[in-house]
């Protein structure tokens, strides 16, 4: 199989990206690395990463829309939305896409966090005008995208056994298996519920991605 874990930025894609990374049965995931971005054709890209191959191993990658949320990556003019489709066309069958989504006031709050904390990266002011434009619009067309699992980030954290049990499921992993990394059901709302305030000019857009995400199965979000 090969797994794409596709995410904003601290909705829990990283913790997604363990769950399968520790999985006997899956090699490796690569960690934002872009894989498939610079080979233009199938064979260019397993010239670049040759383990890919070998069909009856299992390899993936973790990959989030921040750096490029406005479409681009790198120095390409592929979205989010190219990058998934083109994942989707190279594997075929064995292609599997899991997106995960996140309350969006605590997505940014977390955010804002993180950005204080390692300076990294564009600004977040850069990254939220662009959250606001355009994630709502990638989220809907990811989820749409043949071979996609999305998945909240509460829904995880609520019943961890039986959603990691459906991700290992969708990609044909052994669902027997047993994740041992202890969740903290706490941290899905922590930081609206701790501060009762935002840590960013609120926007009432954010109203109406709620109402995008709310189409989405699982966990109900409400300002």
């Amino acid at each position: 199989m090969r797994i794409l874990v596709v995410g904003f930025p601290r909705s829990g894609t990283s913790l997604t990206c363990r769950m399968f990374e520790r999985h006997p049965e899956v090699q490796k995931m690569f960690f934002e690395k872009w894989v498939i971005k610079k080979s233009k054709t199938l064979e260019e890209f397993y010239s670049r990463f040759p383990m890919f191959r070998n069909k009856k191993l299992t390899y993936g990658e973790k990959v989030i829309c921040e750096k490029r949320v406005t479409g681009k990556i790198g120095k390409t003019n592929q979205t989010i939305v190219d990058y998934c489709l083109k994942w989707n066309d190279w594997f075929g069958r064995d292609a599997r896409i899991i997106q995960i989504v996140r309350y969006p006031i605590d997505a940014l709050n977390s955010l804002v966090v993180s950005k204080k904390r390692f300076p990294r990266g564009p600004g977040f002011n850069t990254v939220y005008r662009e959250y606001l434009n355009y994630i709502p619009k990638y989220i809907i067309e990811i989820s749409k995208i043949e071979n996609c699992k999305t998945i909240k980030y509460e829904d995880l954290l609520a019943e961890p056994k039986k959603i990691i049990t459906d991700l290992y499921k969708h990609c044909n992993l052994d669902p027997k298996y047993q994740f041992k990394e202890r969740i903290k059901k706490e941290k899905a709302f922590r930081y609206i519920h701790k501060h009762k305030r935002t840590f960013f000019e609120y926007d009432d857009r954010l109203e109406d991605i709620m109402k995008i995400l709310n189409q989405i199965p699982g966990a109900k979000y409400e300002l």
